[in-house]
């Protein structure tokens, strides 16, 4: 019975521990977002950039899972190609470290009472202050980094002294890493636990804490280190379950990173302790105070770290062929995309929704593609020299005008979920623009269907000439530059210059609304008075130039919304 409670006190340790862990990291994540987004963007320059991108997000928000799961994400949304993910992912391996460091220097040396409850009795009260954000999330912060030193300081009194506690002593004996087998099994019981508590913090806190107990010797704490290592990586795999390829390469990259990390520190498992021994001062061995609380914790940490530098080091250099071996195992698929399926809104979407408004415009970006090819095939319907190839066109159009109508379903849903986390005022507005883009996109695909529908009647009924085809063709053209135009708007880039680019689509939005009206004109005035042409033919044809004008119209709602300017 008393073993059972000891377990119930634990576990309701690290329940709150873990707690701390997830409110501190989002609070940090929603105070440093547009900051993360930045950070992470810098991997674009090159695996060393990637690398430090890692360390520097995984030391502000105390998370390399959430590191992890964001880099699947990225990777999902095409934000990153497969090395500068694997860069991020080193690079988090790294900067996770930090937790370890401030557990020892805090807390075994200081009443963590004494700080752990003005931060959570601040941070509590700090999320009623409406009128400041950015407050309430850094006193999400800190009610978290109080929840979790609380909860580590529920774990020490958890674990029993080693003196009170002679059988647990030795039970863990036998799991010293004396032998091989025992040090794999020793790695293995790291890695379940932490697969258990889906928290390679958590499971770092309670080693410290049972070394500082004294309950296990430093080789066995530095051999959990390892199975920790391993087990964390089984986060970022959850997360890419059902995402693209890319994800999935990238969650495998970390499993195997950390996996081929262990395997050459389990053979020279020994001499690397001897490595770390030499760095830090301080012996390992002992049971007085001063050994178990300071040293033992600060050789845990610099292990920890070392290790991760080690490894990162050398997978730095071998990256093409660290890629090579990922790809061995999953190889580039030459099947076709599912137009009707989102590519890149997938993965991690409510750890840090405002870092996926890029991932957005990329679908947007493959949305308005199609528009684009929509526009083609109706060009190419009006050039037709066969009922077969003019039947194929129109079907094209109809199935990608269908596939336009659920990407645009998918997308909404999606920014619309995304309104519900606590975004910033700006990125509110962002997501909003994004939806009427997504809006305008379908309405161009809308019309692109209208046409065809139009010139299909038009074609049954041989109510054109080869005249009104070439005038159809004329302003088809020019709708066909409006939309590619304004694609070039959708993925912004720093160097873009949106008052020239805003000036420009309005000239051709200008010429367009002329051109219809001119041949619009010409054919009521000359071709209908003439009799070279029906009503019913007059009234398609016009209807298709309104259809080509309402395009253009709304190509340039896109325009102005990445510009920055009232719709048209």
């Amino acid at each position: 019975m008393k073993g059972f409670l000891l377990a119930l006190d634990l576990l309701g340790g690290l329940g709150v521990f873990l707690l701390g862990i997830k409110m501190m990291s989002d609070g940090l994540q929603k105070a440093a977002g547009d900051r993360l987004r930045w950070i992470i963007a810098r991997a674009t320059t090159n695996r060393f950039a990637a690398t430090l991108s890692g360390i520097v997000a995984t030391s502000i928000i105390q998370s390399s899972s959430a590191t992890t799961v964001m880099v699947v994400g990225f990777a999902s949304a095409g934000l990153l190609n497969l090395s500068q993910s694997l860069g991020v992912i080193f690079g988090a391996n790294i900067g996770t470290t930090t937790t370890a460091w401030l557990i020892s220097i805090l807390g075994f040396k200081v009443d963590i009472s004494l700080f752990a409850m003005p931060m959570i009795g601040v941070g509590f009260f700090s999320q009623f202050i409406k009128k400041w954000p950015l407050a309430r999330r850094i006193g999400e912060a800190m009610l978290g980094f109080g929840l979790l030193f609380l909860g580590l300081s529920l774990i020490q009194e958890a674990i029993p002294d080693l003196q009170n506690s002679s059988a647990v002593v030795e039970w863990i004996v036998k799991f010293r890493p004396n032998t091989l087998f025992s040090l794999l099994g020793v790695i293995g019981v790291g890695s379940v636990l932490t697969v258990l508590f889906q928290s390679s913090s958590a499971v770092m806190a309670v080693t410290l804490t049972c070394a500082a107990k004294g309950l296990i010797d430093y080789p066995t704490a530095c051999a959990l280190v390892l199975g920790e290592n391993i087990g964390t990586t089984i986060t970022a795999n959850i997360a890419a379950i059902g995402a693209p390829l890319p994800a999935k390469r990238a969650a495998l990259g970390h499993m195997l990173f950390n996996l081929i990390g262990v395997i050459w520190a389990v053979i020279l498992f020994h001499p690397f302790l001897d490595l770390i021994s030499w760095i830090v001062p301080g012996s390992t061995e002992g049971s007085n105070p001063q050994v178990l609380l300071t040293s033992i914790p600060y050789h845990l940490a610099a292990f920890h770290t070392t290790f991760n530098i080690i490894n990162t080091s050398i997978m730095l250099v071998l990256i093409k062929p660290f890629e090579r071996l990922i790809l061995f195992f999953l190889p580039i698929k030459r099947n076709e995309n599912n137009q009707t399926e989102l590519r890149y809104l997938k993965v991690g979407i409510t750890t840090t929704p405002e870092l996926f408004i890029s991932a957005a415009r990329k679908e947007i970006d493959l949305m308005a593609g199609m528009t684009g090819s929509i526009t083609s095939k109706v060009l190419h319907a009006l050039k037709a020299d066969s009922n077969a190839l003019f039947e194929e066109l129109v079907q094209d159009i109809y199935s990608q005008e269908k596939a336009s109508d659920s990407l645009e379903y998918k997308i909404t849903e999606f920014l619309k979920n995304l309104t519900h986390e606590q975004l910033s005022h700006d990125m509110i507005g962002e997501v909003m623009k994004l939806l009427d883009q997504t809006n305008y996109l379908e309405r161009i695909a809308d019309h692109g269907e209208r046409i065809a529908k139009l010139l299909t009647k038009a074609h049954d009924l041989k109510l054109f000439n080869e005249d009104d085809y070439e005038r159809l063709d004329t302003i088809g053209k020019q709708v066909k530059q409006i939309i590619k135009h304004m694609r070039t708007t959708i993925l912004p880039t720093e160097k873009m210059d949106k008052a020239a680019i805003l000036a420009q689509a309005l000239t051709r939005e200008d010429a367009l609304n002329r051109l219809r009206h001119q041949l619009r004109e010409e054919k009521t005035s000359h071709d209908f008075a003439n009799n070279q042409i029906s009503p019913a033919g007059l009234t398609i044809y016009t209807d298709i130039l309104t259809s080509f004008e309402k395009m253009g119209d709304y190509a340039l709602n896109v325009v102005q919304s990445n510009t920055d300017q009232p719709k048209h």
